[in-house]
């Protein structure tokens, strides 16, 4: 693909800007020939491009210019005034360039590029089209111009100005554009075939063997695709992308044993081998994976990274908490993963009800991190899990004073004051959390839900848990809302309607069953009555006395 790229400032270290200096004093009274003087004056330049000044750079190089122009020089300029982000500039000295060299198909495909990296397509066009009137043989304008119409997005312009070329002024490349242009219509027949044209012209183009592999792997072909990301090793090509699409195809076909002999032949450095690793657990293979990760230990022992990984396995594939605990623990206090490495040893702890072992660390993170506000959650969670609700609320309640813009401690204190039967607070929490961010699902479905509770407000009620469905619709608990709103409003048919769709949710919340059988009995649907009550009893409601009274009514 011919590409001009207007970065070449960069190799001359001008990326950097400087205030503007004046330019040297002017050298022509000195006696020197304006050839002597643009090269004293290039020495100058030289040492501003070293000391990366391009600014300054930029005013010598146009005195160079004055005295002693070339196409080369009107690029250089250009390159340093796209390096400083100023295309207006930069086109300003191509325009002059041109003026001065009409026929330079170089600073023609300069001008034509700066238009191309901003996408302003037309006019990129304009500028090859203008050159091609001039040169109408020009193979590598004309593929160039080809090019930039598939770029953007013009592939039947594309396709007929390449079929209206004649043999002369074609390259192998272009039937390259043509399957581009053929696979961005959904032609990808039309697609395959040109690639295979481009690869018979020029076996040696490895963009139209990736093209070619990718439209194979698409198409679920994925025999020829391997061979055709096989053919691009053969040619010499050996980046971690190409080893990444070549094991995803073995994962694809559900071979994970092709999948891991590829590592033998592949980089094995460290992050390639962690996204391979990943591959390998998201595609549901744990022994690779950890196969992968012993790879890695025995290269990188003691690498933090490796360590963590370890460390879940040793949860998630052996269940062995204790393995996991010391795995985590040699990851040094100094290391960017020792925060992770404690606060998962506390979230074990607190899960495995070790709590004499989660006191400590969470008291370790709230002294190491004491803006961190992780900590002071898991230590709410500490008491939660213990069955300690004061204790636990009473933690939130510090952490919203500590993080009194922080909408999920409000959230969380407020689930802990409904909890402990302080519904009006609970309320009143909620309601700054809808304050501080008014699109929380969460925080909509229980304002929705305790104004529905207290019969009030109702048309608002509505209006928040449809809301909420519209991040969740498929929330079993939210649709659950919503048929109490409408059955609190007096809608019982629309609420029959939710709490039907809401018990085929998978919710194992037995309020929702008790809804069910109040909107059943409201109905007179009374053995759906009993049916809901009978379920909310086998899930051990806490107020099982209350339904139970429910229950006996319908006899």
């Amino acid at each position: 693909m011919f590409r001009y790229a207007l970065v070449i400032a960069l190799v001359l270290g001008l990326a950097a800007c400087a205030p503007k200096k004046p330019a040297p004093s002017d050298v022509s009274d000195r006696g020197l020939t304006p050839q002597a003087a643009a090269d004293y004056y290039f020495l100058i330049y030289q040492d501003l491009s070293r000391k990366g000044q391009p600014q300054q750079a930029a005013v010598v190089l146009e005195k160079i210019i004055e005295l002693a122009p070339t196409p080369e020089l009107y690029r250089e300029l250009a390159n340093i005034y796209w390096g400083m982000a100023q295309p207006d500039k930069t086109r300003e000295v191509l325009e002059h360039g041109l003026a001065a060299y009409p026929e330079d198909k170089t600073l023609h495909f300069y001008m034509a590029n700066s238009y191309l990296l901003q996408r302003r397509y037309d006019e990129s066009l304009a500028v090859l089209r203008k050159y091609l009137a001039a040169h109408p043989k020009d193979q590598t304008a004309s593929q160039e111009l080809a090019s930039i119409m598939v770029e953007a997005g013009k592939n039947q312009e594309a396709l007929d100005f390449m079929a209206s070329l004649p043999k002369d002024r074609r390259t192998p490349a272009m039937a390259y554009y043509e399957s581009k242009a053929y696979s961005a219509m959904g032609k990808q027949k039309l697609a395959i075939e040109k690639l295979r044209q481009a690869l018979r012209e020029d076996p040696n183009q490895m963009a139209a063997w990736s093209e070619l592999a990718f439209q194979f792997e698409k198409a679920g072909d994925f025999k020829q695709a391997e061979e055709a990301y096989r053919r691009i090793l053969d040619l010499g090509e050996d980046s971690p992308e190409l080893w990444i699409r070549l094991i995803r195809l073995e994962l694809k076909q559900k071979k994970p044993e092709r999948a891991l002999a590829l590592l033998e032949k592949a980089p094995n450095d460290r992050s390639f081998l962690f996204e391979v690793m990943g591959m390998f657990v998201d595609a549901g293979y744990q022994n690779a994976a950890a196969q992968v990760l012993d790879k890695l230990s025995q290269e990188q022992p003691g690498n933090p990274d490796v360590l963590f990984i370890q460390a879940m396995l040793a949860v998630e594939k052996e269940n062995n908490l204790e393995k996991a605990f010391e795995l985590l623990s040699r990851i040094p206090k100094d290391n960017k993963l020792y925060d992770k490495s404690l606060s998962t040893r506390i979230q074990l702890a607190i899960d495995a009800s070790q709590f004499d072992r989660a006191r400590p660390l969470i008291d370790e993170g709230r002294q190491l991190y004491p803006d961190r506000i992780e900590y002071r959650f898991l230590e709410a969670v500490f008491y939660d899990k213990q069955g300690d609700l004061e204790k636990a609320s009473a933690v939130y309640a510090d952490t919203v004073n500590a993080f009194p813009g922080n909408p999920d401690a409000v959230y969380r204190y407020a689930v802990s004051l409904e909890r402990l039967k302080r519904q009006g607070e609970a309320l009143e929490m909620m309601e700054k959390v809808l304050a501080q961010a008014p699109g929380n699902p969460d925080a909509l479905n229980f304002v929705a839900y305790a104004l529905a509770e207290q019969g009030r407000d109702l048309d608002r009620a509505l209006d928040l848990i449809t809301k909420a469905l519209v991040v969740s619709p498929d929330n079993p608990y939210y649709i659950d809302t919503l048929a109490w709103v409408h059955f609190k409003r007096g809608d019982n048919k629309q609420a029959w309607a939710e709490i039907q769709r809401a018990v085929t949710k998978t919710a194992e919340d037995p309020a929702i069953y008790e809804h069910y059988g109040d909107i059943a009995a409201a109905m007179g649907n009374r053995k759906q009555a009993q049916a809901g009550y009978r379920k909310a009893l086998e899930m051990k409601a806490s107020n099982a006395d209350e339904i139970k009274r429910k229950l006996d009514g319908l006899k």
